[in-house]
C-alpha cells in the first residue's frame, strides 16, 4: 500500500527546506474540491481557498493547476491570480504572461467533435443520468448518475461513434469518458512544460491527483513528490491523501514550513 503522507513528514520537511523554489501542481475535482453528483455543483472549499492563497504568497512557490475541466471553467472555479492553468487534461493553458495556449490538434478535429456531440446526444439519449458536457475542444460523457448496470452500455455507445471519427480518441477518467482530439498531450506533457517553462527542475516539483488521468502527471515526477488522492492506490504515486479534507491538511502543512524555512 502506498504510504500516508504523514508518514514522510520529516523528508518533505527537508525538501522544502533545501529548495529556494519549488513547484506544487494539483488536479481540481476530488483533490482540491468534493466529488458532488452533478459536475457543476463541485465547489472549492472556503478554507482551502484561503490555504491556496496562502501557499501561492509564499516566495519561492510556482502553484498550478491542471485539471480536465475547460480552461474558463477551472480558472472561474478556482478564482486566484498569479498562477498557472492548464485545462481539458492540458489541451488548453496558460503561457507565462496569462494569454491562452491550444496544444497542436488536427485542423478537423473541432468539426469532428461537434459531430460526435450531435451522434452522441441522440445515441444515449434512453439513458437516464448520462449528460454530455462540450468543453468546446473536447467532450466530457458524464455518467456517474446512470444506474450502475448501464455503465458498460454507455462506453459502448462512446467507443462506437468516435471510432469513425481519426482525429478523436476516447480516454476514461472517474465516472467519465472523454472524447478528445488524438495526438499525444497529457497532464505529464503540460506538467513538463510548465516546469520548463518556470526553470524547476522535477525533484523541485509535486502533484496531487485522484483520476487516472493524473497518472500521467506522476510519471513526469519519478524524482518529485506525487501524491494519489482517495483509496484507489493503483498510480505511480508515491504517497497517498484521502480525501480533498486531507489535501487541506497537507496543505496547511506546507505553508508552515514553507513559511518557516
Amino acid at each position: 500500500m502506498t504510504p500516508h503522507w504523514t508518514e514522510r513528514c520529516e523528508e518533505i520537511r527537508a525538501w522544502l527546506a533545501a529548495l529556494p523554489q519549488v513547484f506544487i501542481g494539483s488536479d481540481f475535482d476530488g483533490t482540491l474540491a468534493p466529488l458532488q453528483p452533478n459536475a457543476n455543483d463541485v465547489r472549492l472549499p472556503d478554507l482551502t481557498r484561503v490555504l491556496l492563497q496562502r501557499l501561492a504568497a509564499c516566495p519561492g512557490v510556482v502553484l498550478a493547476f491542471i485539471s480536465g475541466r475547460g480552461l474558463a471553467d477551472l480558472r472561474r472555479r478556482v478564482d486566484l491570480p498569479g498562477v498557472l492553468y492548464a485545462g481539458n487534461h492540458g489541451l488548453e493553458m496558460t503561457a507565462p504572461d496569462g494569454t491562452t495556449v491550444l496544444a497542436p490538434a488536427p485542423a478537423s478535429a473541432g468539426s469532428a467533435v461537434r459531430q460526435v456531440q450531435a451522434q452522441l446526444t441522440a445515441a444515449l439519449a434512453h439513458l437516464p443520468g448520462v449528460w454530455i458536457e462540450d468543453k468546446h475542444i473536447t467532450l466530457s460523457v458524464h455518467y456517474r448518475q446512470a444506474d450502475e448496470v448501464r455503465h458498460p452500455e454507455v462506453e459502448l455507445i462512446v467507443r462506437d461513434v468516435v471510432c469513425s471519427h481519426p482525429d478523436l480518441e476516447v480516454r476514461p477518467a472517474r465516472r467519465i469518458w472523454e472524447v478528445r482530439p488524438a495526438i499525444a498531450w497529457d497532464k505529464g506533457s503540460v506538467l513538463r512544460r510548465f516546469l520548463d517553462e518556470s526553470g524547476i527542475p522535477s525533484n523541485a516539483a509535486a502533484f496531487m491527483g485522484d483520476d487516472v488521468s493524473d497518472f500521467d502527471a506522476f510519471r513526469e515526477l519519478p524524482d518529485g513528490w506525487t501524491f494519489a488522492v482517495g483509496t484507489d492506490h493503483r498510480s505511480d504515486a508515491r504517497l497517498h491523501l484521502t480525501d480533498p479534507q486531507d489535501t487541506a491538511d497537507l496543505l496547511r502543512w506546507i505553508v508552515e514550513q514553507r513559511a518557516a524555512s
